[in-house]
């Protein structure tokens, strides 16, 4: 006779009701996100052009209308055409606008933000999947960079998600008349994700890496992922060395500079990409700048996630707190053989902790999902060493948490002072005050629960743990909730941004200064003049003249000669707020026209930037 109790295990009605509401989460995070990337698409800066960079709308163009891959009648050498075959391709089909180019970033964005969702729940389950890529869809910067500029980050992100959805696939599939394709189709992804970004490479070296791991952990599992993983690594490799063969073929520099434009790999070796002057990097550079792009990589983390100001000290929790969580999430991955996806977040890591150039939100948001993987692992595995090696995990607690503790401390005394950095702010000492608290608890609340639990009544063996599930729960509860306010406010202020995007103001845009000095340009001088220009990629989008770097030099004789060597006939000279390049251009002009004013004349002042004539003189022997 059967059990009701019994029965009612072996009913197969939770089963499917369980996967009726996975399906029915799995339709409302689509649709959810299609609405978010079809607002993104209709709610862009409505110009009638582009206002941002034109590097890749103009690249687009070179490829669709003159069969070439240039730009300012240059080729084109450091960034991979990726993305300009793509808007090229959207191009054919629909017209080279700005609606069609923001369009494709878009969708780019809405479908990555998918199959980052998809990955997520194989790979772990939907409580992970489900906050992390509404937190990443909601991120008002992720919103604003993605309606601002035409960049390849979002169809990168499409592509490498893709892509490690397909290997996922392929290592587990049986069929073998699907395999053919399903290679042939990842060989495709690979080689795309490298031309759309360099930094792609990754990928392949993630693969290649699982699959030598692979033999020592599970030889027959070597063997076969070799078999099926070969040929990709070896195409998207291929497909890199090509690239970078045509482009060291076509190099033109401007200006004898180290870094930019020069190639990615050569960029990583000056000190500061921003301050080319300031030469080569030495080795006692190198734990510097990783110690800063992994500060500035995590600190950025939380910003984009929670949308809140993070004081830039290291003993903060979402700082320190995150690189040990993430570490000890990647670490935990990787013990056992990891899986592909782990090899890469490693490889892409690696190559921004060597990165020159100051921190951006787009070099991380491609890498966002699996992070919050790391994060969500990290949490787990403090959860099982407490309730397996509760004393280990309590001597573990009390020195990281005592130590952060300590360091924290002597910032909010004063001890230690913040570096300088411009973000920093006078509310920031609060923080310093809340970290030192934090750290504190961390320390003290283990021994807390610990006591706690000997002098209950449960029974010896689950007392420790008894209350751990009790807080757990309570904690599970409060980050549901912090989530759900966090999604709101960010949806807000993307709503917010949307509608700003409508009714944008030419004046207010960073780059009007460069806009209106290129206008006229256009109208006062002849088509073959040629220009000197801090953007010149934009000044020759608008003024339709031959357009050279104002590169950062403050030797002034090092530009005379340039500005001599390209016939430069008028230089362009914007006073910006904050500059990318260092010196600014402003600064090296001043030097300039200190030591050979005489060969210079005012000849148009807007606001914020000056445009000079080069004199016709015979300044060439004084050189």
């Amino acid at each position: 006779m059967s059990v009701p109790g019994n029965f009612a295990t072996n009913s197969p009605r939770p089963a499917a009701a369980k996967c009726v509401a996975g399906i029915a989460a799995n339709a409302a995070m689509y649709m959810f996100l299609l609405l978010l990337g079809i607002f993104q698409f209709t709610h862009y800066p409505h110009f009638s052009d582009f206002m941002g960079d034109v590097t890749y709308p103009d690249l687009a163009h070179s490829i669709l209308e003159h069969g070439t891959y240039q730009i300012r009648l240059l080729s084109e050498t450091t960034l991979p055409p990726g993305l300009p075959l793509l808007l090229a391709f959207a191009g054919m089909l629909f017209g080279l606008t700005p609606r069609v180019e923001f369009g494709v970033v878009a969708f780019s964005s809405a479908l990555g933000l998918i199959a980052s969702y998809e990955l997520l729940r194989r790979v772990e389950s939907r409580y992970l999947a489900i906050p992390a890529i509404l937190l990443l869809a909601s991120a008002p910067t992720l919103f604003g960079f993605n309606t601002a500029v035409i960049f390849p980050e979002m169809p990168y992100f499409l592509a490498s998600m893709l892509a490690l959805l397909l290997i996922r696939l392929i290592d587990r599939t049986e069929s073998r008349r699907a395999l053919p394709w399903l290679v042939g189709l990842l060989c495709i992804l690979l080689g795309l994700a490298i031309l759309i970004r360099s930094v792609g490479i990754a990928l392949a070296f993630g693969l290649a890496a699982w699959i030598s791991v692979s033999f020592f952990v599970d030889r027959p599992a070597g063997m076969r992922r070799a078999i099926r993983f070969l040929l990709p690594v070896v195409v998207a490799l291929a497909v890199q060395l090509i690239w970078s063969t045509w482009a060291q073929r076509h190099q033109t520099f401007e200006w004898q500079l180290p870094g930019y434009p020069h190639s990615y790999l050569s960029q990583l070796r000056v000190k500061d990409g921003r301050h080319p002057e300031l030469g080569l990097a030495q080795l006692s550079d190198i734990p510097t700048r990783v110690e800063r792009n992994v500060f500035r990589r995590a600190r950025g983390l939380t910003v984009l996630l929670l949308r809140r100001r993070v004081a830039p000290f290291w003993p903060s929790p979402a700082i320190a707190g995150t690189v040990l969580l993430i570490a000890m999430g990647l670490i935990s991955s990787l013990r056992a053989g990891g899986e592909a996806y782990d090899w890469y977040f490693l490889f892409y890591e690696i190559i921004f902790m060597l990165w020159p150039w100051n921190y951006n939100d787009r070099f991380l948001a491609p890498v966002v999902p699996l992070a919050c993987l790391y994060l969500w692992r990290g949490v787990r595995l403090l959860l099982i060493a407490w309730q397996r090696y509760p004393r280990r995990a309590l001597v573990g607690f009390v020195l990281v948490g005592g130590g952060l503790a300590i360091s924290a401390a002597a910032f909010a005394l004063g001890l230690i002072h913040f570096p300088i950095d411009p973000d920093h702010r006078r509310g920031d000492h609060l923080q310093t005050v809340i970290a030192t608290i934090f750290w504190l608890a961390v320390a003290a609340g283990p021994l807390i629960v610990l006591r706690f639990g000997k002098v209950s009544q449960d029974p010896p063996k689950a007392s420790p743990h008894i209350y751990l599930r009790r807080l757990s729960f309570g904690f599970l509860f409060l980050a549901l909730v912090a989530v759900g306010a966090t999604f709101v406010s960010g949806l807000r202020m993307v709503v917010a941004t949307g509608q700003r995007n409508l009714h944008p103001q030419l004046t207010q845009e960073s780059l009007y200064p460069d806009f209106d000095a290129a206008l006229w340009v256009r109208e006062h001088e002849l088509l073959n003049t040629v220009v000197l220009a801090g953007e010149p990629e934009f000044v020759f989008h608008y003024s339709h003249r031959p357009t050279v770097w104002f590169p950062p030099i403050s030797d002034p004789h090092t530009l005379m000669v340039g500005i001599v060597r390209h016939h430069v006939k008028e230089i362009i000279v914007v006073h910006r707020s904050s500059s990318y390049w260092l010196p600014p251009e402003d600064i090296c002009a001043a030097n300039l026209l200190r030591t050979y004013g005489a060969f210079f004349r005012l000849a148009h002042q807007g606001a914020d930037y000056q445009v000079y004539d080069v004199l016709d003189s015979a300044y060439v022997t004084r050189l």
